[in-house]
């Protein structure tokens, strides 16, 4: 294989390890840190408690990046697949997590045999008329596309979101069984939410669909700018994952579209950190709670909390995946820091 074919080869780690981006944390955050999280008040944590948190999960980042162990490659394969059948079931779509995972290596291999100019044996074990199946592997293709463009561009486009949507979306009917709206705004009213669920008894009305094209580019200039400085991106992608969802640009997939979009921004900032949401249906209720009284509230901060808590997780566990032997004298202080917001109630 040519060193120009090497390159073309699809690998979850190196894909996502790139240089993570310096931020503004350091010993004491920016003004204003405190409100960018609301702490429940059953939680015994101060403000204050949570300055170190950006900077130990930027430290987590650069560690795991240092290394290039096989079972750590392997661990964030599983959890990739994680991410994507967590992100399917919140939507009540997708298959199981074991067949999430077959298929997430299943189509990877068939990815890297497409760019070796190979038939694909992989490919005629899938189901081409399976909905489920789909919904994984246009999931794969998506989160790939969003993270090259951001890698490579450090820039997001109109196009590329619209882009990003068709693919993800690809010969999916939405929920209401409705085809063509691939990669398009919608061009009607949106209403969301379970009014038995929610604790005002009322739905959300999402944006006025005539408004939805200007407030997406607005929102792509905040996006942007997240992507090139963000001192704290776990309250950064937050906000920017409620506001989007406020907008609800898609007839269907905003969910799971605001779900790549956080992440693509987290992993620009902290390699090989994907956050995972909903990986069981407590959890699930848990982020779909922490959603809809976000945006019911206007207080994306009750999301950052849960979605902080979440990535303190996801670093510890990849972290505890780190050989004995390769384990550095800080370890053990990232670990304390995180433990802090990442242990349950």
């Amino acid at each position: 294989m040519s060193p120009k074919d090497s390159r073309n080869r699809v690998c979850l780690w190196t894909i996502f390890d790139v240089q993570a981006r310096k931020d503004g944390s350091g010993t004491m955050p920016y003004k204003g840190f405190a409100r960018n999280y609301r702490i429940p008040p059953w939680r015994n944590i101060h403000p204050e408690d949570l300055w170190t948190i950006p900077q130990s999960l930027s430290e987590s980042a650069q560690l795991l990046a240092g290394l290039k162990e096989e079972k750590l490659q392997e661990a964030f394969e599983t959890e990739f697949a994680n991410f994507i059948y967590s992100s399917n079931a919140i939507e009540c779509a997708g298959p199981k997590q074991s067949e999430t995972l077959r298929i997430v290596k299943e189509t990877i291999a068939g990815l890297n045999a497409e760019n070796d100019g190979e038939r694909s044996e992989t490919r005629s074990t899938f189901n081409s008329d399976s909905t489920a199946q789909r919904e994984v592997i246009q999931h794969i293709r998506a989160f790939l596309y969003l993270k090259r463009q951001i890698s490579e561009l450090n820039h997001l486009s109109e196009e590329s979101l619209l882009d990003c949507h068709r693919i993800l979306t690809e010969e999916i009917p939405s929920s209401e069984g409705v085809q063509g709206y691939q990669g398009r705004y919608r061009l009607c009213e949106m209403v969301v939410g379970n009014p038995l669920r929610l604790r005002t008894g009322e739905e959300i009305c999402c944006l006025s669909p005539d408004k939805v094209p200007e407030r997406t580019k607005s929102w792509l200039l905040d996006y942007n700018t997240a992507l090139i400085d963000s001192c704290d991106p776990v309250a950064a992608a937050s906000e920017l994952k409620i506001k989007f969802l406020e907008i609800h640009p898609f007839l269907d997939g905003n969910g799971r579209v605001s779900r790549l979009l956080f992440n693509g921004l987290i992993t620009n900032y902290y390699p090989h950190t994907i956050i995972t949401f909903g990986e069981s249906k407590h959890e699930r209720t848990r982020y779909q709670q922490s959603v809809r009284e976000s945006i019911r509230r206007r207080t994306p901060g009750i999301f950052a909390f849960f979605a902080l808590q979440r990535a303190a997780r996801s670093s510890l566990q990849r972290l505890e995946d780190i050989p004995t032997n390769l384990r550095p004298p800080e370890l053990d202080r990232i670990k304390d820091s995180l433990q802090l917001i990442a242990r349950r109630k």
